[in-house]
C-alpha cells in the first residue's frame, strides 16, 4: 500500500467505525428472533438446549469480529494521521525554502534545491522544469534530474504534446502517461502547473515507476507543491534575468564591459598555470570615423553602425573567443590560447569581413566601415586587466593616427 493509498484508507475509516453500531444492533435482533423461533419450536429440550448455545455463540462471534476490525481500522486512522502530519511537515519544508532562499539562488540551484525536497514529498523517478521560451510559443526544458533525463535538458517541448502542454492550457494538475527514452517507453506521469498572475509561466513534470498507481494520486499534495515552488522558481528566473541584464549592452545585445573584465580574470587565471601552452591575447577596436556618423546622420543611424559591427566582428572571430561592448564605440574581444601570430591572423580575418560589405546611414548614403585595432598579449604586455587594457588601448590610438593601410604592431604583409 502506497501513501497516497494510506491516506484514502484514513479518510475512510471515519465511515467504517459508524458503521459497527448498526452491525451490532442488527446482529442482535436476528439473535432474538431465531431464539424466538427456536423456543416455539417442537424440538427436544437437548435439541433446544444446543440451538440456544450456537445462536450465543454466533452472536459473540460476529461481536468479537466487528470489534477487532473497529480496533484495527481506529489504528489506520492513527496511522493515517500520522502521515498526514507527516507530509504537511514536509510541505513545510518548501515553505521555508520560499521563505530562506527566494531571490538568492540561480535557476540550476534552486531548482536542486526543489528537486530534493519534493523528493521527500512523493518518490519520483525523474524531475523536470519545463519553462515559456520567451516567444511564449512553447516550452524549453530549462533543468532535469533523476534517471535517464541528461540528454533532455534544453529540448524544446510543444504546447500540443503530452500532459506539460494541456498542464498549460487546463491551469490545472494533469495526470498521464508520458513517452520516455525514445518514444518506446511510457511511465507514469504528473504535471504541476507554476503560475504567476494567473498565467502559467512553467510546468513541474515528474515522472514515476511504472508500477505507481495514478488513480490513488491525492491531487491536492501536488497543487501544494506547485504553489509552493511556484514563487521560488519565480525569483530564481528573475536573479538571473537581472544578472543577465547587467553584463548585457542594451543597444548591441553583446556582454558588456563588466562582463569583459570577469571573463578575462578568469582566463589569466588560467594562462599563469601554463604560459607556454596556453597564451592569452585581447583586443580593442573602434570604429573610424564614428563621431562623424553621429553628428551627420543622427544617433539612430549611430546604432545601426554599432550593431553591423558587432554583427561583423562576431561572425569572423572563432567560437572560443569571448566578443564585447565597451564605451562609445569601443568593442572588446578575449582570445583564449591566441599568440601574437594567431591574433594577426584574427585580426585579418575580421579587416575582410568589412571588404565589399555597405552600411547603409539614409536612403541615398551607405559607407563601409574600418576599424581600429590594438592588442596586447599576457605577460609580455602586462600581467593584469587594467594592463593589458591599457597598452592594447594606446596600440589602437597610435594606429588611428599611422598609415591606413598598415597596423603598427604586426607585420606589414599580414595585414595586407
Amino acid at each position: 500500500m502506497d501513501k497516497f493509498t494510506e491516506t484514502l484508507s484514513a479518510s475512510n475509516s471515519g465511515r467504517t467505525t459508524s458503521t459497527y453500531p448498526v452491525i451490532i444492533i442488527a446482529a442482535s435482533l436476528a439473535a432474538i428472533v431465531a431464539t424466538y423461533f427456536l423456543a416455539n419450536s417442537e424440538i427436544g429440550v437437548d435439541s433446544k438446549t444446543r440451538g440456544f448455545s450456537a445462536i450465543i455463540g454466533a452472536f459473540l462471534a460476529v461481536c468479537a469480529l466487528f470489534y477487532f476490525w473497529q480496533k484495527r481500522n481506529k489504528q489506520g486512522t492513527v496511522s493515517g494521521d500520522g502521515f498526514a502530519a507527516d507530509l504537511d511537515r514536509r510541505l513545510d519544508a518548501l515553505d521555508e525554502a520560499n521563505e530562506f532562499f527566494t531571490g538568492a539562488l540561480g535557476p540550476a540551484d534552486t531548482f536542486r534545491l526543489v528537486a530534493n525536497r519534493v523528493k521527500g514529498v512523493v518518490a519520483y523517478r525523474s524531475i523536470a522544469l519545463l519553462l515559456l521560451d520567451p516567444s511564449r510559443s512553447h516550452f524549453v526544458i530549462s533543468e532535469v534530474e533523476g534517471v535517464g533525463v541528461a540528454d533532455q535538458k534544453g529540448k524544446v517541448s510543444s504546447f500540443d504534446a503530452g500532459i506539460a502542454g494541456r498542464c498549460y492550457y487546463s491551469q490545472i494538475v494533469e495526470i498521464g502517461r508520458e513517452e520516455f527514452s525514445r518514444g518506446d517507453v511510457t511511465l507514469p506521469s504528473i504535471a504541476i502547473p507554476l503560475i504567476r498572475e494567473a498565467e502559467v509561466f512553467g510546468v513541474l513534470r515528474l515522472n514515476f515507476d511504472p508500477k505507481f498507481d495514478l488513480e490513488q494520486v491525492d491531487l491536492s499534495v501536488f497543487e501544494s507543491i506547485g504553489s509552493r515552488v511556484a514563487p521560488l522558481i519565480l525569483s530564481s528566473v528573475a536573479l538571473a534575468q537581472s544578472q543577465q541584464n547587467a553584463l548585457t549592452d542594451a543597444t548591441t545585445d553583446l556582454p558588456n564591459e563588466r562582463a569583459f573584465y570577469l571573463i578575462v580574470e578568469n582566463q589569466i587565471a588560467e594562462a599563469s598555470r601554463n604560459r607556454e601552452a596556453r597564451p592569452l591575447t585581447i583586443l580593442s577596436m573602434d570604429i573610424k570615423g564614428f563621431d562623424e556618423i553621429n553628428q551627420k546622420y543622427g544617433h539612430a543611424a549611430g546604432d545601426r553602425a554599432l550593431n553591423f559591427v558587432a554583427h561583423t566582428i562576431k561572425d569572423n572571430l572563432r567560437q572560443m573567443d569571448f566578443f564585447a561592448r565597451s564605451q562609445d564605440d569601443e568593442f572588446l574581444a578575449v582570445l583564449p590560447t591566441a599568440s601574437k601570430e594567431m591574433s594577426s591572423e584574427v585580426i585579418a580575418r575580421i579587416h575582410t569581413g568589412f571588404f565589399g560589405r555597405k552600411l547603409k546611414l539614409s536612403e541615398t548614403d551607405s559607407i563601409e566601415v574600418e576599424m581600429n585595432f590594438g592588442w596586447a598579449a599576457y605577460g609580455e604586455d602586462g600581467e593584469t586587466v587594467e594592463q593589458l587594457l591599457s597598452i592594447a588601448r594606446i596600440r589602437k590610438d597610435q594606429a588611428k593616427y599611422s598609415d591606413p593601410s598598415k597596423v603598427l604592431w604586426f607585420p606589414k604583409e599580414l595585414v595586407n
